[in-house]
């Protein structure tokens, strides 16, 4: 039993592969997974992709900065149609399209932090949901975005769905890896700083601000990507399905159900999430009302998400790995 004890403590052990090492992986499993995959397979994939690197982004202010926005929608519509009229009226190349249109959701993210981080707690959820009401009736009303009429994608810059899925992977791979620089850096540790002790920290010379506004940055320039994919998913954009409040509470459940400032927690949650809906799809209403079951379940008990439970479960693994007979 003794000599199992410490073969099973080994393998734990083995088993601190790095996380970038650990995301590259996958990223180049799904790729090589694709020939084996349906159209609609590729399609599905594609959507959970987008869906994983909005919770991501939400995750990097959210979950460890315990900042809860309701104003990331706000970056998935300026993305989706900065792309769509950038490509209308300019024809630049895609990619370069859709990395502008990130870098104006990463201003306009600066822009919004800086009323926003001068609040606090609901005040600040209640805030970004202001902000996010406010432009969306702007949007709604704004004849240069076509108002409430729909927005085409210009048909020569579609993507097939073989290349959007590969392009879907390697940013889902690029944003998991940028937030787990950021979080990993001293502006992380900061951050953390910051969630943990806000007035210990200040009195360490952090400065509340300017130590979130990168922060904001990155993550709206990760989602307002994600809103560029969006826009070349689906081929036409409104102002009611780009600006749709369920970008942010979609990210908000995801990252709450995987697990708050972990790195995996979004990717699990957005799979758990995702699947859920596929599975109650046929059942009406009641799929709200699965949801929203598994939600309340997980928070009542298991407050820190599966993360927290699979590291309670591995803790506990590990002190029976270590124990003596």
């Amino acid at each position: 039993m003794k000599k199992f004890k410490k073969a099973v403590a080994t393998v734990i052990d083995s088993q601190t592969v790095y996380p970038a090492g650990l995301a590259v992986v996958l990223a180049i499993a799904a790729i090589v997974a694709q020939g084996g995959m349906t159209r609609g397979n590729k399609n599905q994939l594609t959507e959970l992709f987008i869906m994983m690197s909005i919770s991501v982004a939400w995750n990097l202010i959210g979950g460890f900065g315990g900042q809860f926005s309701l104003g990331h929608s706000i970056f998935v519509g300026i993305g989706g149609y900065a792309t769509a009229i950038l490509l209308t009226y300019f024809g630049w190349p895609l990619l370069a399209t859709m990395a502008i249109a990130a870098l104006i959701s990463a201003a306009l993210g600066v822009l919004i932090a800086f009323p926003l981080l001068r609040l606090r707690g609901p005040y600040l959820a209640v805030g970004s949901l202001g902000m996010t009401l406010a432009v969306y009736g702007w949007m709604i009303n704004w004849d240069f975005t076509k108002a409430s009429s729909s927005y085409q994608i210009p048909i020569e810059f579609s993507l097939s769905v073989d290349e959007l899925y590969q392009y879907v992977v390697i940013f889902v791979l690029i944003a998991i890896l940028a937030s787990l620089f950021m979080v990993r850096s001293p502006m992380g540790l900061r951050m953390i700083a910051l969630r943990e002790d806000e007035a210990g920290a200040a009195s360490l010379g952090v400065h509340r601000v300017r130590s979130l506004l990168p922060f904001w940055a990155v993550s709206g320039l990760i989602t307002g990507m994600a809103g560029a994919f969006y826009a070349l998913q689906q081929g036409t954009l409104t102002v009611d399905a780009a600006f749709n409040l369920k970008f942010s509470l979609d990210a908000a459940i995801t990252s709450v159900i995987g697990g708050l400032g972990t790195v995996a927690g979004p990717i699990i949650g957005s799979i758990v999430v995702y699947y859920v809906r596929d599975f109650a799809a046929d059942l009406a209403n009641w799929a709200l009302v699965i949801e929203a079951v598994i939600v309340v379940l997980v928070v009542r008990f298991f407050p820190r998400g599966i993360m927290g439970f699979l590291y309670k479960l591995r803790t506990m693994i590990e002190a029976w790995a270590h124990s003596e007979d």
